[in-house]
């Protein structure tokens, strides 16, 4: 036998999992109080399973949450505790696969989501509606890299809605955002690319989450294509010192490396572009010695941004430029 296709085998039989029987209660908010699921040692690769952010309840057409039973969205797998990660050190996570758990997603136009009266009275006026908006789950049906979103045809682009560490001085619902990740529905949080997170508890203690089949920029409805998952992971930890360490969120690609910065008290948009920005610039400045007002103005002419939804942002760079530069 090949010895590759051997060795091949033993790390599929070995792969550690944390199944949805496995994980029992879901956890609602990301926090350095929430118990191990799952312990790992660094460079593992896992496999989690994930439930859709109705916590399971939609199935069908005309079923409906039961906010009663499960208030909040975004049930949370995990958290996954990282054996020797500590306060300082960055989390590499590198999403391997993403798969439906079920031949089917659901998405629709979340009420609470325009509950503001600024956002009401922006729908109303350029669509020019009255009454409340719609909120009713569609059913679509995912087969053969295709989702069916009623008569359109839609590619599969899986991503990772939620995904985040814990901080030991704040809890934070799995809704909300934060430097250690949380909900960033960023689409570039998807198969290929390596996910940098802070760490600022013992073992990390990593959220995962709210995965959806297809979403675009900006989210609009406030929802992707939601679905239960199958996500496969390698986690790893990075021993960086001060400056080194990431103070917020980062991707990387093949094609590109990104910051993200996300909104909060204090915080609007705008500024998290600019945050994004800079971090980006210092980032290249570190790992690929670039001085750093020479990428200031690289980032200039060459960087895009990605929307999350409407609370987060990654700013990229294309590597093509920084590999030649090198």
């Amino acid at each position: 036998m090949d010895q590759h296709l051997e060795v091949s085998r033993m790390r599929i039989r070995t792969m550690k999992e944390l199944t949805l029987a496995d994980q029992g209660e879901f956890c609602y908010t990301i926090s350095a109080s929430n118990e191990p699921r799952l312990r790992i040692e660094p460079g593992e690769t896992v496999r989690i399973e994930t439930e859709d952010t109705t916590s399971g309840q939609i199935k069908k057409e005309g079923d409906v949450r039961d906010r009663k039973k499960v208030p909040y969205a975004n049930p949370q797998s995990g958290p996954i505790y990282v054996n020797g990660a500590k306060d300082g050190d960055t989390l590499a996570v590198k999403i391997e696969d993403i798969r439906p758990l079920t031949d089917r997603g659901i998405t629709r136009i979340v009420s609470f989501w325009y509950a503001s009266s600024q956002n009401t009275s922006l729908i109303h006026k350029f669509l020019d509606v009255e009454g409340i908006v719609p909120d009713k789950a569609r059913i679509c049906k995912i087969r053969d890299s295709t989702v069916y979103f009623d008569r359109f045809a839609l590619p599969y682009r899986p991503m990772i809605g939620t995904v985040g560490t814990a901080n030991p001085v704040e809890t934070r619902l799995s809704a909300q955002i934060s430097d250690c990740g949380g909900n960033m529905d960023i689409p570039e949080v998807t198969t290929g690319a390596t996910l940098y997170l802070p760490v600022r508890v013992e073992g990390a203690l990593l959220h995962l989450g709210d995965v959806h089949a297809i979403q675009g920029d900006g989210e609009l409805a406030g929802s992707g294509v939601e679905i239960p998952s199958s996500t496969t992971l390698t986690i790893d930890v990075i021993r960086e010192e001060g400056q080194q360490a990431a103070r917020q969120a980062r991707i990387e690609n093949n094609d590109a490396i990104y910051s993200i910065a996300t909104t909060k008290e204090g915080r609007g948009l705008e500024d998290a572009i600019h945050l994004a920005y800079l971090d980006l610039v210092m980032w290249i400045e570190r790992k690929y010695s670039v001085d750093r007002w020479l990428a200031f103005e690289l980032v200039s002419l060459t960087a895009k941004i990605r929307l999350g939804n409407l609370w987060a942002v990654a700013v990229g760079m294309p590597r093509k430029y920084l590999e030649i530069g090198k």
